[in-house]
């Protein structure tokens, strides 16, 4: 895989921080994560029964539920213990970074889940009302601590039944347009600078702009 990125209207933060992960990674040497913008950063979008989802014991996944597009790619989800059940993915990125995930709900019955992030001990909570009819619920946000990995996961209290579909999770402020998944997602561990060099024009004050050349082994 490769990207060529074009940066523009970089600020001077943005700018050094680009230079201190060149000067880190001492140019094509050594090998970074690279979260792909324009990806879904979750494996297995729409099947809880994978081993990259970490579902507990007394939460009932049922697979070809019909999905708000028509099809029969949701999952629903039934918790029949006393206590909160829950199935979450980690995926191999900065906790400190900004992320937002969404995911396709509804249920028979009007409830409430939370989707939660978590790293480190810490958990960042969102309560998110489900109703009888399809609707796309986000979560934004970051956990402040230096660990490269987080968890995302859907938290349903004792009894609740919903239908899940499209989970994704973006390094950025809002859902973009859903992105399928399977044995591939956009997290990729072994990448790297393609060239020795970097070359970065200051514009005007506080305005740079630069081209960076990314490869990675998948």
């Amino acid at each position: 895989m490769r990207w060529q990125l074009q940066y523009l209207g970089l600020t001077d933060r943005e700018r050094t921080a680009i230079e201190q992960l060149f000067e880190a990674a001492e140019g094509r040497l050594t090998t970074f994560s690279f979260l792909d913008p324009t990806d879904n950063l979750l494996l297995w979008s729409e099947d809880y029964t994978k081993s990259v989802w970490t579902v507990d014991p007394l939460l009932q996944v049922t697979s070809g539920i019909t999905d708000p597009f028509g099809g029969s790619d949701a999952t629903q989800v039934t918790n029949t213990a006393q206590a909160a059940q829950s199935a979450a993915q980690s995926i191999g990125g900065a906790s400190w970074f900004q992320y937002c995930f969404s995911v396709y709900l509804r249920s028979d019955t009007p409830s409430t889940i939370q989707i939660v992030f978590s790293a480190a001990g810490q958990e960042l909570r969102s309560a998110i009302a489900v109703s009888t009819m399809w609707t796309r619920a986000t979560k934004t946000g970051s956990i402040p601590s230096n660990l490269d990995v987080i968890s995302f996961r859907l938290e349903l209290p004792a009894g609740a039944r919903v239908s899940a579909f499209g989970a994704q999770v973006e390094p950025q402020l809002a859902a973009g347009h859903y992105k399928k998944t399977l044995d591939r997602a956009g997290v990729y561990s072994g990448t790297r600078f393609d060239s020795d060099s970097l070359t970065i024009t200051t514009d005007t004050p506080n305005q740079h702009s630069c081209s960076v050349s990314l490869v990675s082994s998948l």
